[in-house]
């Protein structure tokens, strides 16, 4: 697998693509082949290239007038094999204004996925590993300052959101939040096996992967309710 790593911050970014490399065995079955370069001309030369990268990832505060989701946008309008990207980056999940930069990259860009720098050594390490296993991954911190943002329908509509039953929305919605397995089976007071059983059936119903794919979606969902009823009210 070959990897561009993007990053200004030279030392990091030749450490970070040092590491990976070094624990290549533990992340990925197959090898992994990293380019660290420091400048979106540099990267945008790169993927270019009669044989692009597999793999980018993307730091979003680079040289000139490439910061926050401006430097996905840019690069993504360079990337003709749309070169599959994920979001490095030291953005905060607990700052709303780099919260919606972080949602801004998900939603409009086509980021595959988001990698904190700040975040816990263990945690960037599993998520490298779901990445490079061909995961969408979204950190828990961000995924539930996601769900903060948007609210869910009144009890009072019995509508069927994205297909599911009203059982099955209930428990999407706990997803949406970045409930654990264990949470969403106490909150709804259910198993956990038939939390493992509905989670399924949701997967299947709204045609993703995993639980990161499954709660975009539905946080999707809630801001589109939400900016109905916004618009309903105004």
């Amino acid at each position: 697998m070959k990897i561009l790593w993007v990053d200004d911050h030279e030392i990091l970014c030749v450490a970070l693509s040092e590491y990976v490399q070094t624990h290549a065995s533990e992340l990925s079955a197959t090898p992994i082949d990293i380019t660290p370069v420091f400048t979106l001309a540099s990267a945008l030369e790169e993927i270019n290239k009669t044989a692009p990268p597999d793999l980018v990832f993307l730091d979003l505060n680079l040289d000139g007038e490439n910061r926050g989701a401006a430097t996905l946008e840019h690069f993504q309008a360079g990337n003709p094999s749309h070169v599959p990207v994920v979001v490095c980056t030291g953005l905060a999940p607990g700052n709303d204004h780099e919260v919606e930069i972080l949602r801004m990259c998900m939603r409009d860009y086509a980021a595959r996925g988001i990698l904190l720098k700040g975040g816990a050594h263990k945690k960037m390490f599993i998520g490298l590993s779901r990445i490079l296993g061909g995961e969408l991954w979204i950190p828990e911190e961000v995924l539930l300052r996601f769900a903060c943002s948007t609210q869910a329908p009144s009890a009072g509509q019995n509508q069927h959101h994205l297909g599911l039953s009203p059982r099955e929305w209930d428990l999407a919605r706990c997803i949406a939040r970045g409930l654990s397995g264990k949470q969403i089976a106490r909150e709804l007071s259910v198993s956990e096996g038939h939390v493992r059983q509905v989670s399924c059936v949701i997967y299947d119903k709204l045609q993703v992967r995993n639980r990161v794919e499954a709660a975009l979606r539905v946080n999707a969902e809630l801001a589109l309710g939400k900016g109905a009823a916004d618009t309903r009210l105004s």
